[in-house]
């Protein structure tokens, strides 16, 4: 068996880099005839510095890394999404996608003022914002959007430590300039990050006065925020292995076309913490209810709960259930509990069962007469 020595110019102190790395590698494992070495950038600048390697997948996050790669004599994977002219193979996540989940998670919390903030001429951050934007616009919503050109450098991927914005200022005064309560979507969770420390600052409450949703994921960014921050996972897992799979069909066949769009891959899910653990409605008990729904929507939970948290009467939470919603305590729970249950079942890789215990009903049998009997079909039909 002939072995294939690969380059990966992938950082692996964040979540993302490592996801990547996972993902390349199980394919690796796979074929059995793959040979993985981690560089860093600084490391291709020394003459013959890939002598012997048989194909690349990189982060290209600067003109000099993009310089050195785009004219090998072997195939090259860019997964960053910056660069989106030349003869080099690029993967990366749905960026379309990944701003419509962002929308359509803050329109059905009610949200009516939102905001985009990114790294202005980065590829896949206008990417993102552009796909939050169409379904905002859709939706017959306006969106703020934080336009400082700020395109990345070799730092904002590598660097272990979060990097400060480039200009905190500029940043800051944006961000009291929107109009309260705002739903925010960034681009990834480092610049979540920034915008959490800024409030922080400024005094402004995250998430009553500012919902903050990053991507990414980011175990380290995410959870040990001031508050837990909120984030879609954009599936860097899939994206390593469908660069990994593109790197190999690359160097048995090499593609003739110098030109080539993109490959995207789904992103995964919206990870609920609680910067974004909020609703813009009135009064704030009713908020509060909205919130506790939410955060039990996995587990059995009767109107009787909702009205406990409260402090009111049955009849006033009553009241203002089917005033905002034109339904009961009951159904609503019902309907956030069915429209979760399908969109697990539209996964795919969870059983009939599993899907039951995550919408929190005590058997399968009953989740699956409820499911029926709100959608008309069995969720096995779903699946």
């Amino acid at each position: 068996m002939t072995m294939k020595t690969i380059a990966l110019v992938i950082e692996n102190s964040r979540e993302y880099g490592r996801g990547l790395i996972r993902g390349i590698a199980a394919y690796g494992q796979q074929r059995r005839d793959w040979l993985l070495r981690l560089l860093r950038p600084h490391d291709l600048s020394a003459p013959g510095a890939l002598d012997g390697y048989d194909g690349v997948i990189a982060r290209i996050a600067d003109r000099r890394t993009l310089r050195l790669l785009k004219d090998l004599a072997i195939p090259v994977v860019d997964v960053f999404g910056h660069f989106t002219q030349g003869e080099l193979i690029r993967v990366e996540t749905d960026g379309t996608r990944v701003g419509r989940i962002a929308a359509d998670y803050f329109l059905g919390k009610g949200y009516t003022s939102f905001a985009f903030c990114g790294f202005a001429g980065t590829g896949y951050s206008d990417v993102r914002r552009d796909g939050f934007l169409a379904r905002l616009r859709e939706a017959g919503q306006d969106c703020a959007v934080y336009a400082q050109e700020e395109p990345p450098d070799g730092s904002v991927v590598f660097d272990e430590r979060p990097v400060a914005p480039r200009d905190p200022s500029v940043l800051a005064a944006w961000l009291k300039s929107l109009a309260f309560p705002v739903a925010i979507f960034c681009a990834n969770d480092l610049r979540a990050f920034q915008l959490l420390q800024l409030a922080h600052e400024l005094g402004i409450d995250v998430p009553r006065e500012a919902a903050i949703l990053g991507t990414d994921n980011d175990m380290l960014l995410c959870t040990f925020s001031t508050p837990p921050l909120s984030s879609i996972d954009p599936n860097a897992y899939g994206v390593g292995y469908a660069a990994a799979r593109l790197l190999q069909a690359a160097m048995d066949r090499p593609p003739r076309r110098k030109t080539r769009p993109s490959f995207r891959v789904n992103p995964g899910e919206l990870y609920e913490r609680t910067s974004t653990e909020h609703h813009p409605t009135t009064p704030a008990w009713f908020a509060e209810a909205l919130v506790h729904i939410d955060r039990n929507l996995s587990r059995p939970i009767a109107p009787a709960d909702v009205v406990a948290v409260t402090g009111k009467s049955s009849t006033a939470v009553e009241k203002r259930f089917r005033a905002a919603y034109g339904m009961s305590v009951g159904r609503y729970i019902l309907a956030l509990k069915m429209k979760e249950a399908r969109r697990l079942l539209a996964r795919g890789d969870l059983s009939v069962k599993e899907v039951s215990a995550k919408t929190g009903f005590n058997t399968q049998q009953y989740f699956c007469r409820a499911y029926r009997s709100y959608f008309g079909h069995p969720p096995s039909q779903q699946r």
